[in-house]
């Protein structure tokens, strides 16, 4: 499909592609204020980008893109993933609820998606969610160590309140996929899997590569370690491109 018959879903590229075919971003700007976001400086001064949630006037071309989709695919349309602009379910969304909006519009096409989330406010649209099949839920960890949480993602909820929302979609029988991106510090990382084990169906791991983490980090030996405690559990999971590395 050319990419000029669609106006706000759109292809990602690079690192972002490796997660999906098509996504969505329904606000500029984010609150959780994650150190190590990529989005920040991007649109602007550092910190603008935490400065406020925008939502976006897009439904109408959600609505024009979805149906386009649909269309073109039927029912073998690629999955879209919201979000790679900040988050879905920054608290900005209690208010303007876009992206409950746009996952109506999601399911009266029949399209299949994804959300990435740090926050459990995903809770709140679990009677859209819960019962429809092409929905994949996945959350979010750098960490399960509150003091590291509010150190580096200081504008998100306490991390057992995502934990919480992540027990609740499974019981829903939903398929859920983790997010081990970026890795700051191994130790933190191996943490989560731990507490984790194979509630998820599957871990994605990459590497921070657009800044510096807390301590420096050889790619081979986080590798070793990070995939030996996924083994351990018998869990599905996959490294990004970012954690590749040369011996030569």
């Amino acid at each position: 499909m050319s990419e000029k018959k669609l106006k706000v879903i759109y292809r990602p590229r690079g690192p972002a592609r490796e997660y999906a075919e098509y996504a969505l971003n329904p606000y500029k700007g984010c609150t959780h204020g994650c150190i190590y976001c990529y989005n920040n400086g991007r649109f602007g001064p550092k910190g603008d980008f935490f400065a406020r949630s925008r939502p976006r006037d897009i439904i109408e071309a959600v609505e024009h893109d979805c149906q386009t989709l649909q269309g073109e695919f039927g029912i073998h349309c690629p999955e879209i993933h919201l979000t790679f602009l900040g988050d879905a379910y920054q608290p900005a969304e209690l208010h303007f609820e876009l992206t409950r909006k746009i996952i109506k519009i999601f399911i009266k096409y029949d399209l299949p998606f994804t959300i990435l989330t740090k926050s459990p406010y995903i809770l709140r649209d679990v009677d859209l969610l819960g019962p429809y099949k092409r929905f994949r839920a996945g959350f979010s960890f750098t960490t399960i160590d509150q003091a590291e949480a509010n150190e580096w993602e200081p504008g998100t909820m306490p991390i057992e309140s995502r934990i919480s929302a992540l027990r609740q979609f499974a019981r829903f029988d939903k398929l859920i996929w983790i997010s081990l991106e970026p890795v700051m510090r191994i130790e933190s990382t191996i943490r989560v899997i731990h507490e984790l084990k194979t509630l998820p169906d599957f871990y994605w791991i990459g590497a921070l590569n657009h800044s510096s983490p807390p301590e420096p980090i050889n790619k081979y030996h986080a590798r070793e370690r990070i995939g030996a405690a996924l083994q351990q559990h018998n869990c599905q999971y996959k490294f990004k491109n970012s954690f590749n590395f040369s011996l030569g």
